[in-house]
């Protein structure tokens, strides 16, 4: 605890320095966004840093560390720690580069960071989140021509902290089999209640419901079959966790959640469109998994997230 006290008043002094002598005091605090995963500390408005130490040494931690690099990956798309043999067979792959080869640790890193969007766990937490926004409320828009329509131009939902709170919600940081049933289940439930759903699809029957959000999706589900019977939470995971949603929305997606993940920021849309226009380009070039590893580079290798540590 003194060891840590220390290290909390040192980065503090850091961040002063950053203020004039004439500024108010800026107040110092601590950020939890999930309990039980890593905390952040502000002072005033400015992310302070922590000093990081390997146990027992002065060697400090730093991103480009292995095993660093892979327990951040854990935290930012499936919020949680690794597992000792999940975290031990990233950490092989990685350590098939040479330490010379940085081209080879550069790809291998960019690769792993996109395996983790591509996870059946991911998909069912933060895939499942993103798609209840979209089939619900719309889409931002991911082509210049949208970008350009002012009519096209005014949905930026989930935003980052909405939608930390709600995968929050549906898991927790020993949770190694994806979100707990019941809570994916009150998430769902308690989604319909917010106020701009209900003003949307309130006075809407069950039927008219589930047409509507196909609609609002821009989709068709090929069984119709499936709404007949079920509840209003029961349609809208359906329409969220069908195949047609995933299949339009799967790249959306994907550029948003680079920058939740690795950035921990909403997307700024001009930057969004430019990602959703190259993921377009290359994939039929180099395979979608491909393509993903490369813009997934873009990311981890910026100033701005090599920045966060």
């Amino acid at each position: 605890m003194k060891k840590l006290a220390a290290i909390l008043f040192i980065t503090a002094l850091l961040a002063i320095n950053a203020f004039g002598q004439g500024d108010p005091p800026p107040t110092l605090k601590i950020v939890t966004e999930s309990p039980g995963l890593p905390s952040e500390l502000f002072y005033g408005n400015i992310k302070v840093k922590p000093l990081r130490l390997r146990p027992g040494t002065s060697t400090p931690i730093t991103i480009a560390d292995y095993d660093f690099f892979i327990q951040q990956q854990y935290i930012d798309f499936l919020r949680r720690f690794p597992e000792a043999e999940g975290l031990q067979f990233y950490l092989n792959i990685l350590n098939g580069c040479q330490p010379s080869d940085t081209e080879c640790i550069k790809y291998t890193r960019g690769a792993l960071a996109a395996n983790f969007f591509r996870s059946p766990e991911f998909k069912a937490k933060g895939s499942y989140v993103m798609y209840l926004y979209m089939v619900t409320l719309g889409q931002r828009p991911s082509t210049d021509a949208e970008l350009a329509d002012p009519s096209k131009n005014t949905f930026e939902r989930p935003h980052y902290a909405e939608f930390m709170a709600d995968v929050q919600a549906i898991t927790s940081p020993d949770d190694r089999n994806g979100p707990d049933p019941a809570k994916k289940a009150a998430l769902t439930a308690a989604f319909l209640q917010r106020a701009e759903i209900v003003a949307k699809y309130g006075s809407m029957s069950d039927a008219q419901f589930a047409q509507a959000l196909q609609q609002t999706a821009g989709v068709t589900l090929a069984d119709q079959s499936v709404f007949t019977g079920k509840s209003r939470a029961e349609i809208l995971r359906i329409v969220a966790e069908s195949p047609e949603v995933n299949a339009k929305f799967y790249i959306p997606s994907f550029v948003t959640m680079e920058y939740f993940g690795f950035l921990r920021r909403d997307p700024d849309l001009q930057g969004y469109v430019f990602h959703n226009n190259r993921y377009k380009q290359i994939s039929p070039i180099l395979s979608p998994d491909l393509t993903e590893n490369f813009i997934v580079r873009g990311f981890i290798e910026s100033p701005e997230y090599q920045g966060r540590f």
